[in-house]
């Protein structure tokens, strides 16, 4: 595909809604990318994926006037409306937020408010979500805003909040896709869900999917989207887990893969906050890893250690391409189309991710 034909991919996927798993936006993600799949000539299957929603109700409000907030996912179950709220700043008081699941609720906990306020660090001072595993953890109600509003929450002469947090049954989905071409597969992976549009984040990753499916289709072929990414990998996980057959080679299409910033000179250039990594350091690495430092990527072969849903599918002990990073909208509110990708950088991504991963086919063929 061109790059207008994947840039219109990622806005696609952007006006399905927010992409937050065992949602009707969720399950229709999924319905558009299997149209997609089977477009492409590939039968497909949908697995069920069980887990416990987190559904919520809730207002934060500074002397009156509502914040832009965002629940802590699974922290806390019941309903409340208080103003004994404790604000902590993160930026005062780890340094950084990572985008996983993290303790700083021990911070609210150590406080004798009835709940808490994290104000997140991002690079524009966006609120920026934490993917949460799947537990409640009978801590106390947390929500968390932007970095940018913390002044005008510590000003406040009133901060408050209502919220009503509980549990419910829910359903994502793995998609699996395959082709009729015989012999052990090449896997293509990506996941589906996420926070907010992510479009960046997931978006992107979901296009070059396709493109690669198209270049490879000459291949055996599986195909793997999967659901529940925000909450531990949860889809790829339960797929993991049911021992699925021998695999040739993995490519692994995680964050932010086709995500782009403006550059000194004005033109738009592909993030260099990503990381490729691969187990081979041979002659292969320094060819993919040609392909992919000319689109920005931090090459690292024989990985010691992966990222992203890779750290699930490593268990497979499989040849691996795995793809990571994270923009400054990452997990944020404005992961929107256009100002995180072009159709440029979607055309020379997707091109040199195609370069890397034929590689690393190559050396196993």
């Amino acid at each position: 595909m061109n790059g207008d034909e994947l840039y219109a991919l990622v806005e696609s996927y952007e006006r399905l809604g927010i992409h937050r798993a065992g949602t009707e936006t969720d399950r229709a993600t999924f319905d558009w990318y299997e149209q997609r799949l089977r477009a492409r000539g590939l039968s497909t299957e949908r697995v069920a994926v069980p887990f416990d929603r987190y559904d919520y109700r809730s207002e934060l409000t500074v002397d009156g006037e509502a914040l832009e907030h965002l629940p802590l996912f699974y922290e806390w179950t019941g309903s409340i409306d208080t103003t004994d709220v404790a604000l902590i700043d993160l930026g005062d008081e780890r340094g950084r937020f990572g985008s996983s699941d993290f303790e700083a609720t021990e911070l609210v906990a150590a406080t004798s408010a009835s709940a808490g306020v994290l104000a997140t660090i991002n690079p524009k001072g966006l609120l920026k979500a934490a993917n949460r595993t799947i537990q409640e953890r009978h801590g106390k109600p947390t929500v968390l805003i932007a970095g940018r509003d913390v002044e005008r929450a510590r000003a406040a002469g009133e901060l408050r909040l209502r919220m009503d947090a509980a549990l419910s049954p829910a359903t994502t989905e793995n998609l699996i896709a395959r082709n009729d071409v015989p012999g052990v597969p090449l896997l293509l992976t990506t996941p589906l869900s996420g926070w907010f549009q992510c479009s960046g984040e997931r978006g992107t990753g979901a296009a070059v999917l396709l493109d690669l499916i198209e270049r490879f289709s000459s291949y055996p072929l599986l195909v793997l989207a999967t659901g529940g990414h925000e909450l531990d990998y949860l889809g790829v996980r339960q797929w993991v887990s049911s021992a699925p057959g021998p695999l040739a080679a993995i490519a692994h299409i995680g964050a932010s893969v086709g995500c782009d910033e403006i550059a000194a000179d004005g033109s738009r250039q592909p993030i260099r906050t990503r990381i490729a990594r691969t187990d081979t350091d041979d002659a292969t690495a320094v060819e993919m890893a040609t392909a992919l430092t000319s689109v920005n990527y931090r090459f690292v072969g024989d990985a010691g250690s992966w990222g992203g849903e890779s750290e699930v599918l490593c268990e497979l002990d499989t040849p691996m391409l795995s793809l990571t990073g994270a923009g400054a909208e990452f997990h944020t509110p404005e992961d929107i189309t256009a100002d995180v990708t072009s159709p440029l950088t979607m055309q020379r991504v997707s091109a040199a991710i195609a370069t890397a991963f034929a590689a690393l086919v190559r050396s196993i063929s």
